[in-house]
């Protein structure tokens, strides 16, 4: 699997088993909907691609590269796509959480609960 964000490879920060997630969003018109005869009107305007990225348990320098990747306003994601093959795609991420899991007694400080979303400009 690739997967890139400005250059940077967030393969090794990704949870191995359930750590990306790919949806395909439609965006419909204002005239969407359903009439009185209860038919479906669509007026799709665009398709969005929408990755949901969760990490596995970070060590603290490695956090700092996740969040200081993802934190431009707009990044360039490379990556596999299952629709499309090897894609690029202009890309925002926000709210971003991570819990602080605990302290090693070497002074190794670890971050959980990171999670981020990625969606297409």
């Amino acid at each position: 699997m690739i997967f890139e964000i400005n250059g940077v490879n967030m393969v090794p920060y990704v949870a191995h088993d359930d750590g990306f997630k790919w949806t395909r969003n439609d965006i419909d018109s204002p005239n969407t909907g359903r009439t009185l005869d209860g038919l479906m009107h669509r007026g799709r305007v665009a398709t969005k691609i929408r990755l949901d990225i969760k990490c596995r348990p970070l060590k603290a320098d490695e956090l700092r590269i996740v969040l200081n990747t993802i934190l431009p306003e707009y990044v360039t994601v490379h990556y596999t796509d299952p629709m499309y093959g090897e894609t690029t795609k202009v890309m925002y991420a926000n709210n971003n959480p991570a819990v602080h899991a605990l302290w090693k007694p070497d002074g190794t400080e670890w971050w959980d609960g990171i999670t981020f979303p990625l969606v297409e400009r």
